[in-house]
C-alpha cells in the first residue's frame, strides 16, 4: 500500500513501526491528533479492553492509539466508568470562562473614549471598577476577539534614541507643562509635572488654570516642601510661561532662573524637545490615560480632576518603567536607604517665601505711602525714594528697602491681599 504524502516510500522509521504492527501510529501525525476524529470508537474500547485485561502491554496499547503512556491510563479511567458505551471525547475545547455582565459594560462605555486604546490602561480600570484581573495581553486579545468595532486600529510608530539617566535621586529633576484639554471644559487646562530622572519617579503633578510663572512657582514650592532640594531642574526653554499676574511684565525665565538660584538649584534648558524626550513621553502616557479616566469619571472641576490625576500618579509610580525594568518607587526608595541620594534639605519656610515670588519696584510717595494694584499703602518711614516688592499674587506682598539677595533686606511693610 502507498503512504499517501511519501511518494509510495515511507521513511525508515515509518517502516519500523509498520513491521512492529503499529499501523494505526503512522496515521496519528498525517491526520488531526485528537483521538476522536481520528480513530473509531469500537477499536479504541477494544485496546483499552485488552490493556485492562492484560492483553496489551502499556507500550503496545499506547503506539495502537497513538497517545502517551499517561493519557492512556487516563483513557482507561474513563473506559472503566462504562464499558459498553464508552467513547473518546474532544479533549480540547474552549476553557476560557466567560466575562462578567459588569465588566463587559465596562469596556463598552471606556473603550470609544481612547483613541488609540490603552490596554493598559483598560487592565487596570478593570481591577479598580470591576475587581475583575486581567493581564493587558488577555484584555487586549479579548477586545480584538469581541469588541473589535470599538478600537481602530493605529500602526506603530518606532521609538527615538534614549538619553542615559543619572546615577542617583535628585541629580537632575526634568519639568514642563502640558496644555491640552484634559476634561470638557470651555478653555484648555495646563498640567505641571516633575520627574525624576534617576527613578522614573512622578514627584508632583498639578493642574492649573494657565501657564504662568507663579503658577510655577507654586508647584515648586509645594514640590521643595515634600522632597527636599535637587541639584539641577532640567526645562525647555520656558517659553509656555505666561506674563506673570502683576504689570511688571518681568522675562519669566530670568525669574525662574533668579528663584532657583537663590535656593542653590541649578537650572538646565534642553536645546531641544528630543533632549527632554522623557518627560515629553511622559506627557503622552498621561494624555492617553488620564483624558480617558476624566471624561469616564465625568470631571467638571479642577479639584475632582486632581483627585484623579494623583490616584493615577500614585499608579505609575508602582508600576514597572519599561525603559529601566524597576518600579520607580522602589528605585527612590532604595537611594534613600542606601544614603547616596543627591537631595539636600528644604530652607526654612521664610527662605522659599522670598525666592518664589515675583518682584518689582514702587515710588515713595510723599507721604511714606507706595501705591499697588490700584490701592494705597502706609510703609515704615524710610530715606529711599523707591522700594522692592515682594508679591505674592492673591495673598500677600512685603516693601522691603532694596532688591533682596540671598538674605531679607529691611522689611518696611507686610500686606495681606
Amino acid at each position: 500500500m502507498k503512504l499517501r504524502g511519501f511518494g509510495g516510500r515511507a521513511p525508515k522509521r515509518t517502516a519500523k513501526r509498520i513491521a512492529a504492527g503499529s499501523f494505526v501510529s503512522v496515521w496519528s501525525g498525517l491526520e488531526k491528533k485528537q483521538l476522536i476524529h481520528r480513530l473509531p470508537p469500537e477499536f479504541v474500547r477494544h485496546v483499552l479492553s485488552d490493556f485492562n485485561s492484560g492483553s496489551l502491554d502499556a507500550t503496545t496499547a499506547a503506539t495502537h492509539l497513538g497517545v502517551s503512556r499517561s493519557r492512556l491510563y487516563e483513557l482507561r479511567t474513563d473506559f472503566l466508568r462504562d464499558r459498553n458505551n464508552y467513547g473518546p471525547q474532544a479533549s480540547g475545547g474552549c476553557h476560557r470562562t466567560l466575562w462578567p455582565t459588569k465588566a463587559i459594560a465596562f469596556l463598552e462605555t471606556f473603550l470609544p473614549l481612547q483613541s488609540p486604546p490603552n490596554y493598559q490602561l483598560v487592565a487596570d480600570e478593570l481591577d479598580r471598577l470591576c475587581d475583575f484581573k486581567r493581564a493587558r495581553s488577555n484584555v487586549e486579545a479579548y477586545v480584538k476577539e469581541h469588541l473589535a468595532h470599538l478600537v481602530p486600529a493605529r500602526p506603530r510608530k518606532t521609538r527615538p534614541y534614549r538619553r542615559f539617566r543619572r546615577a542617583h535621586i535628585g541629580e537632575l529633576w526634568q519639568h514642563d507643562s502640558s496644555i491640552h484639554q484634559w476634561w470638557a471644559a470651555p478653555t484648555k487646562q495646563t498640567l505641571l509635572l516633575t520627574v525624576d530622572d534617576h527613578s522614573g519617579l512622578n514627584l508632583a503633578g498639578t493642574f492649573v488654570s494657565s501657564d504662568t510663572t507663579w503658577n510655577h512657582f507654586c508647584h515648586f514650592r509645594s514640590l521643595f516642601e515634600t522632597h527636599g532640594i535637587p541639584e539641577i531642574i532640567y526645562t525647555d526653554g520656558l517659553s509656555l510661561f505666561g506674563s506673570s499676574s502683576s504689570s511688571d511684565h518681568s522675562d519669566p525665565k530670568s525669574e525662574f532662573q533668579r528663584a532657583l538660584r537663590g535656593l542653590g538649584v541649578a537650572h538646565l534648558v534642553a536645546p531641544t524637545p528630543q533632549a527632554k524626550g522623557k518627560i515629553e513621553r511622559r506627557f503622552g502616557t498621561f494624555q492617553r490615560r488620564m483624558v480617558t479616566l476624566l471624561a469616564y469619571a465625568k470631571a467638571a472641576t479642577p479639584e475632582h480632576a486632581d483627585e484623579i490625576l494623583q490616584m493615577e500618579i500614585g499608579r505609575q509610580n508602582r508600576t514597572v518603567n519599561r525603559s529601566t525594568s524597576l518600579v520607580p518607587l522602589a528605585a527612590w526608595d532604595r537611594d534613600l536607604l542606601e544614603n547616596t541620594s543627591h537631595i539636600r534639605p528644604t530652607p526654612v519656610s521664610s527662605l522659599l517665601d522670598l525666592h518664589f515670588s515675583l518682584r518689582g519696584a514702587r515710588r515713595v510717595n510723599n507721604d511714606q505711602t507706595i501705591d499697588f494694584e490700584g490701592q494705597n499703602y502706609e510703609i515704615a518711614t524710610t530715606l529711599r525714594k523707591s522700594v522692592s516688592i515682594i508679591h505674592h499674587p492673591n495673598r500677600k506682598f512685603w516693601v522691603v528697602e532694596h532688591p533682596p539677595k540671598a538674605v531679607w533686606p529691611p522689611i518696611l511693610g507686610t500686606f495681606s491681599l
